[in-house]
């Protein structure tokens, strides 16, 4: 994206909307440039143009430099407002710096700025991510003595934050609250939720969780399904994973290139080599192609299985698209290589691939 030859006759709405294409780009040079060209016209930037400013620091976690803007905007007699409090304590929450997210929120609650449904679901999220369940539950209790409403993305980030240090008790009471103001848990709930169970090992749980989103005609979507799939085949409860996986087409939906990796992966460790082949050419002809990360791990599985020859025709196939060649896949390839069958390998798989043989060999 180039500048604009000519700044003339733009006032602030205009400037506002260009640094917000070149934040949206994360062109910070750029945006520093238009503030420059703004004061050469004697036009100061406005909050709107700051908080623009602000929110792409932060964002990309340029911290001190967002605190050195937002210092300027007050030192030209400016009042930051909600939008641009809400990235920055949510960039230093990012962090870890807690002590000035502290600061920040104390003087943002000192110039009377009442914190929005926006600012408590963005920062109980930072600390709910970083581990901060209890702190992000005293969040939404001020929240609500505040008076600020609560939204399903509240209760959604808080039920993740519990699910995620395994405190069930308090996600049930999330989830008996919800109920009790008239509030629909929605799918990106059940997503949380089903995920939550499955990796605390609850899956009977999660599939309850799941039953219960189809009577309440909450529609699952891909995620739903690969989370519940991932969890039954982890557990080895084959059956009931191609179960779901034949009833995504039922519910109007298309396996997408994890939930095939999953099935796939499960037949290769198996055993069930020309099955997965087939699932292999049956995804790609229903148009969902293979990414990187998936080939690379099947190479993998199949090298660990001895497979080499089959092995040898995904590798082909990374390199026809020009994938990345990962180091743990070469590792591998290097590692069976000091077996002793470096030459035998050779002729197996492709010209390319012989340099990773010849250095299990050294």
């Amino acid at each position: 994206m180039l500048l604009p030859t000519t700044f003339c006759f733009m006032d602030h709405y205009g400037y506002n909307i260009l640094i917000s294409a070149y934040a949206k780009e994360k062109m910070v040079d750029e945006v520093m440039h238009i503030f420059t060209k703004m004061r050469q016209q004697g036009l100061n930037p406005d909050v709107a143009n700051y908080g623009a400013a602000v929110n792409l620091l932060s964002k990309i976690g340029r911290m001190d430099d967002a605190m050195s803007q937002f210092n300027q905007m007050i030192t030209e007699g400016l009042a930051p407002d909600i939008i641009v409090f809400t990235p920055l304590i949510s960039g230093f929450c990012s962090c870890g710096k807690w002590e000035k997210v502290d600061e920040l929120f104390s003087e943002m609650l000192d110039r009377g700025i009442c914190p929005n449904t926006v600012f408590f679901n963005t920062i109980m999220d930072r600390l709910c991510k970083n581990g901060r369940v209890m702190e992000a539950q005293d969040l939404f209790d001020l929240m609500v003595h505040m008076g600020v409403k609560p939204d399903v993305c509240t209760y959604n980030t808080l039920i993740g934050g519990y699910l995620f240090v395994g405190k069930m008790d308090e996600v049930s009471k999330l989830l008996d609250n919800m109920v009790s103001i008239g509030m629909e848990p929605d799918v990106i709930t059940y997503n949380i939720l089903i995920d939550g169970y499955s990796k605390n090992g609850r899956i009977d749980d999660a599939l309850v969780v799941f039953r219960e989103m189809l009577d309440r005609k909450v529609k699952p979507c891909v995620i739903t399904f690969n989370s519940m799939i991932g969890a039954l085949l982890k557990c080895g409860r084959k059956a009931e994973a191609k179960d779901l996986f034949d009833g995504i087409w039922a519910n109007g939906l298309v396996p997408d290139v994890i939930t095939y990796s999953l099935m796939i992966q499960k037949l290769i460790e198996e055993g069930s080599l020309q099955e997965s082949d087939d699932l292999f050419l049956s995804m790609e002809k229903n148009g969902c192609a293979a990414d990187s990360r998936m080939l690379n791990s099947m190479v993998r599985s199949l090298l660990q299985k001895g497979e080499v020859p089959r092995a040898g025709t995904y590798l082909s196939k990374i390199d026809e698209r020009r994938f990345t060649f990962e180091a743990s896949t070469a590792s591998l390839l290097a590692a069976l290589a000091s077996g002793g069958k470096s030459q035998e390998y050779k002729e197996l798989l492709p010209e390319k691939y012989h340099y990773f043989l010849e250095q299990g060999t050294d």
